[in-house]
């Protein structure tokens, strides 16, 4: 059952949908309906990641809405014990866009299962709640629930690798890491040294270096015990692999595993982070047109709604922030953020969009 919202809810929205081929336009569709345990949520803002022109160029069906990231209010519930949430509440979080009509964060409305969603503590704006999203659950599952490492914080006396510091996992993987109690080492370009230090980066190497596997080796005495690759192209792969100490270790990745630096140390595992998991569906990745079809995992989802439940806390007790932000406006300058995306042009920062009036 529906519990009728404060304000009147239009019947069309305007939403980010997936046309045909690789495109993507801004439509009026209807606004989403919810399924029981749900919540609407007006969005107030949209944060970009790769995944989302990835799904527009490759994956999205046709009439899919994009968008993972958002932050809005509550303007609708439906009744169930998972329900904890009330119209006028504040929530964040993130959703699979690109593969559903009527679910995506680049729409003026979305639905979400209550328990998969945070409240916004009141210390936190709507532009950086906005900018949480899919980077920070991506950090929490490679280092916390994949690598099962040490939460609450403790203190290690072990080496990680933050490959790819200044992106926006990376930027969540380096104060979480500090946290777990790790002794921080991450690559970046020099002009972000600072922006990735403040950020919980204890040693800093230039990836452009020719020797950096060997410095990176130097500095932590023989070599890293665990990895996080927020780039994870085949390369960068391989890099992480040459970082490790003599007892290997684990390695998670934003990509999939390359099979070939698979093979390069059978002590080094290598583990792809797939963050899609979480929602407890199956699901499928395989480019448009074909099927591949995920099984759904529900442990998955368990891990990702006590996360949701725990992050008020973690925000307000561990400090843990997003990325430095730069605001746009609307949905119409969402393309041509992609085609910046794409070309490498936005590094060190999040890209948040107004949705919302």
């Amino acid at each position: 059952m529906t519990i009728a919202p404060a304000l009147p809810i239009p019947a069309t929205m305007r939403a980010m949908v997936q046309g045909d081929g690789d495109q993507a336009a801004i439509q009026e569709v209807p606004v989403p309906k919810l399924d029981e345990g749900d919540v609407l949520v007006k969005v107030d803002y949209a944060s970009l990641n790769p995944t989302d022109w990835k799904h527009v160029a490759w994956l999205s069906p046709k009439g899919a809405v994009i968008g993972c990231d958002y932050t809005g209010t509550v303007v609708a519930t439906t009744s169930h014990p998972r329900v904890h949430l009330k119209v006028g509440d504040r929530v964040a979080g993130w959703v699979h866009g690109g593969m559903y009509p009527d679910r995506g964060s680049y729409a003026e409305y979305l639905h979400i299962p209550a328990d998969l969603c945070w409240k916004v503590p009141d210390n936190v704006t709507p532009q950086q709640a906005g900018a949480y999203g899919v980077p920070y659950c991506t950090a929490f599952h490679g280092l916390v629930h994949s690598q099962k490492g040490a939460w609450p914080p403790t203190k290690l006396n072990k080496w990680i690798l933050i490959y790819g510091g200044s992106s926006s996992v990376g930027l969540y993987a380096l104060q979480l890491a500090k946290l777990m109690g790790y002794k921080t080492i991450t690559t970046c370009s020099p002009h972000n040294n600072d922006l990735v230090k403040s950020y919980g980066a204890d040693e800093i190497v230039d990836y452009a270096n020719p020797a950096a596997h060997l410095k990176i080796k130097e500095i932590t005495g023989g070599g890293v015990d665990v990895a996080m690759d927020c780039i994870s192209d085949a390369k960068t792969q391989a890099f992480c692999v040459d970082c490790f100490g003599d007892k290997g270790g684990q390695l998670n990745l934003t990509l999939q595993a390359d099979p070939e630096v698979e093979k390069k140390r059978t002590d080094v595992k290598l583990v792809f982070t797939l963050l899609y998991t979480l929602f407890g569906k199956d699901i499928s990745l395989a480019p448009r047109g074909q099927k591949n079809l995920i099984p759904a995992i529900p442990q998955e989802r368990d891990f990702f709604a006590e996360l949701c439940a725990k992050t008020p806390e973690y925000i307000s007790v561990f400090g843990i922030r997003p990325p430095p932000l730069e605001e746009r406006q609307g949905l119409d300058v969402i393309t041509a953020a992609f085609e910046e995306m794409k070309a490498g042009k936005i590094s060190g920062k999040r890209i948040v969009f107004k949705i919302g009036a």
